[in-house]
């Protein structure tokens, strides 16, 4: 009980940091498992490739392990997420001993749903503690909680 009372002072005196996110059940590691296309209604059952979506606080990241070469590759960028819509600015090559250089090849993005460099955005449809729903433009991406 002391080691709880002492870090709850501690933060109120702002000598410890408690990071907290106002996402709520946004927040996690999400498998995009289905993207659908909304003009033609076709439907891509993605539930056997790895295509993840990571949310945490103001930072997120795009993350397939299966490529490069094995090595994986991530992407990040800053997004809103306020009126059930997440908006996402810039994306950056996730390379921190390089800078994070920004992100210029559309066709990188567009495994994961993704259809723009800048200002993409999406409605969400449904957001549950497992399953997310979002739609874009064109697309409709489902997703499950890893």
């Amino acid at each position: 009980m002391l080691p709880l009372c002492l870090l709850a002072l501690l933060a109120s005196c702002g000598l410890v940091e408690i990071e907290h996110s106002e996402n709520g059940k946004l927040d996690g590691y999400w498998h995009l498992v289905t993207v659908d296309t909304l003009d033609t209604g076709g439907q891509l059952d993605m539930r056997q490739e790895r295509y993840f979506w990571i949310v945490q606080g103001t930072v997120f990241q795009l993350f397939c392990p299966d490529l490069s070469n094995g090595l994986g590759q991530r992407f990040v960028c800053h997004f809103s997420y306020e009126n059930e819509k997440i908006s996402f600015q810039q994306f950056y090559h996730d390379r921190r001993e390089e800078g994070d250089p920004i992100l210029d090849r559309l066709d990188l993005l567009q495994p994961f749903g993704i259809n723009q460099l800048a200002g993409e955005s999406f409605v969400i449809e449904e957001l549950t503690g497992g399953n997310m729903t979002l739609r874009g433009d064109a697309l409709r991406l489902v997703f499950k909680k890893h």
